[in-house]
């Protein structure tokens, strides 16, 4: 039966496509880069490729680390993987010092650039498999065949993974817990939420695995879902709290009707709470394990949508950096409730932020000579031990 191949090699413009007649193929990547010509090329070439760690963007996409000035002259940085990378063409930073990619072709690595200048199609994947296209000694079919990065130069045959540590649910749940109630801003979904989110501080969970969060050379964390999806945070918001929270009351469809309600509170609701007002305690960027007092719902991919089902169990929790109201989904937009809570693009959407599901936390840069854990082949079996892998700087095993 024909599969869907959910890829990111080389984004398609709508006008793309190719000379091959392909058929479909499966893969393990996340919803939002359907299969398309480009993707179906790499994958029928080198079929073994799919569900494994070049069934990803950064086989022809790169990221790159950003500086910014954080006040008074004190500059630091932040490492954005490839998709993040991609995404600052239509979202860029605009606190970021070095220039920012504004076409697609400036977010491809050396072998992503080969294969667009070759043609783009299956023989332009099978005319560049003898080339050495990062420059490291290896031919891309020879680093594709030990499941390397061909557009990568620290990317070879034979380099080890990056040091790295497992943390278990037990192990998590022996550090210091922390609870925080927050708003859960989406950006098209129907419903925004409030809710109690439990876990540990990604700060302290780095000073338990004995890594100094202040060192000068990590250049922020990613963290990893297991269907491929990354999100970086920078140390700025791994070491600071966020802005209060504010809490709005009222917005669900009890108060405003089927048509108008578009926020879930949970059924019990912390202490000192007031409507307009900041909510009582910090806000950090920290990793959970329960949401109003209870596991959340282990994390699964669902085959027709390509989308994953449940929070757990692990989830980031993001609060907002600019603090606001909730605001209905850009779906869901304009209204006819009048009722100044339609979607505003201008608000902190920190609920797309907040990665379900993780099973990896890279410390970047990683260590000279080491490669990136495979989370396409090993993430799911994350899921079902309950355990994250944390690797990458600082780490000692």
């Amino acid at each position: 039966m024909k599969r869907i191949l959910i890829l990111c090699l080389i984004t398609c413009l709508p006008a793309c496509s190719s000379s091959d007649d392909q058929e479909r193929l499966s893969s393990r990547a996340y919803k939002g880069h359907e299969s398309n010509a480009d993707m179906n090329s790499f994958a029928s070439v080198y079929p073994a490729t799919i569900g494994t760690r070049l069934d990803d963007c950064q086989t022809c996409h790169k990221g790159d680390t950003f500086s910014y000035d954080k006040g008074g002259g004190n500059i630091a940085s932040v490492f954005k993987n490839a998709c993040d990378y991609c995404h600052l063409i239509q979202h860029p930073d605009a606190d970021f010092i070095e220039a920012q990619p504004t076409g697609y072709t400036q977010t491809l690595n050396p072998y992503g650039t080969d294969y667009s200048e070759a043609g783009r199609s299956r023989q332009a994947i099978r005319d560049i498999a003898d080339s050495d296209s990062d420059s490291d000694s290896y031919s891309n079919k020879d680093e594709i065949a030990d499941l390397k990065y061909p557009g990568d130069p620290d990317s070879m045959p034979g380099q080890q993974v990056a040091p790295s540590v497992i943390m278990t649910m037990a192990d998590l749940r022996a550090l210091t817990a922390y609870d925080q109630f927050l708003l859960c801003n989406s950006s098209k979904q129907e419903y925004d939420d409030y809710a109690s989110y439990e876990g540990v501080k990604l700060k302290d969970l780095l000073e338990a695995l004995a890594v100094d969060p202040n060192d000068p050379d990590i250049e922020g964390i990613t963290v990893i879902a297991p269907d491929g999806y990354m999100k970086d945070f920078s140390m700025d918001q791994v070491l600071n709290p966020f802005p209060a929270s504010l809490y709005y009351a009222g917005l669900d469809n009890a108060t405003l009707g089927a048509e108008c309600g578009f926020v879930n509170y949970p059924d019990t609701l912390p202490a000192g709470l007031v409507d307009g007002e900041e909510i009582p305690g910090e806000q950090w960027l920290s990793l959970a394990y329960l949401r109003d007092g209870l596991p959340m719902d282990p994390s699964n991919l669902d085959i027709s949508s390509g989308r994953i089902n449940g929070e757990g169990p692990f989830r980031i929790i993001v609060p907002q950096s600019i603090a606001g109201s909730p605001d209905r989904g850009s779906k869901y937009s304009p209204s006819d409730c009048n009722d100044g809570f339609d979607y505003d693009d201008s608000k902190d959407h920190n609920a797309g932020a907040m990665v379900r599901g993780v099973t990896g936390i890279r410390i970047n840069p990683l260590p000279a000579g080491t490669e990136d854990f495979d989370n396409r082949n090993g993430g799911w079996a994350f899921i079902d031990s309950e355990s994250v892998i944390i690797y990458g700087h600082g780490i000692n095993p």
